[in-house]
C-alpha cells in the first residue's frame, strides 16, 4: 500500500501532465516563447527588435496620440508601456510631450521612422519563416482564434 506522500506525488505529476496538455496560459506562453526566439534570431541585425519593435510599429500605426491609446492597442497597462518607452526616448526614436495636466502625447521621431523601416525588413523575413512553417491556412485560423482570446479581456 502506498503512503499518502507517494499518492500525492503521483497525483501531482499527473496533474502537471494535464496542465501541460490543457492549460491555456501554459500553452500560449510556451508557443509565444518559441515564436519569439525565431523572431529574435531573424531580427538580430534590426535596429529595433522584440517588444520594442511592436511598440514602435504601434506608435507609427496610430500616429501621434496618447500613451493610453497605445497601451490599449498593445494590450499593455500604462506603466508597462511607459517602462518600454524609456529606451526608445533615450535613443531619440520617440518623443513624449505633455499636452496638458492629464495627457501626454507620443510620436515617432524621424530617427524612429528610419529604425522602424529597417527593422521591418527583418520582421518580414521572420514573419515569412513562421507562416511558411505553420502554413497560410493554419495561420489564418490561428489569427481568428487569437482574436477570440484577446477579446476575453473585454469580458473579464
Amino acid at each position: 500500500m502506498r503512503s499518502k506522500v507517494e499518492r500525492t506525488a503521483k497525483t501531482g505529476k499527473e496533474e502537471c501532465r494535464t496542465l501541460e496538455i490543457s492549460c491555456v496560459s501554459f500553452n500560449l506562453r510556451k508557443s509565444s516563447h518559441i515564436v519569439s526566439r525565431i523572431y529574435a534570431k531573424e531580427m538580430a541585425d534590426a535596429p529595433i527588435r522584440g517588444p520594442l519593435f511592436s511598440v514602435l510599429a504601434c506608435i507609427h500605426k496610430l500616429g501621434p496620440g496618447s500613451i493610453t491609446a497605445v497601451a490599449n492597442d498593445l494590450g499593455l497597462d500604462r506603466t508597462t508601456l511607459t517602462r518600454n518607452l524609456k529606451p526608445l526616448t533615450e535613443r531619440g526614436l520617440v518623443e513624449i510631450r505633455q499636452v496638458n495636466a492629464n495627457r501626454k502625447e507620443i510620436r515617432l521621431r524621424p530617427k524612429g521612422e528610419t529604425a522602424l523601416r529597417k527593422s521591418m525588413d527583418c520582421w518580414r523575413k521572420a514573419q515569412q519563416r513562421v507562416v511558411k512553417a505553420l502554413g497560410e491556412e493554419r495561420w489564418n485560423r490561428m489569427r481568428e482564434d487569437l482574436r477570440v482570446v484577446m477579446a476575453l479581456e473585454n469580458r473579464a
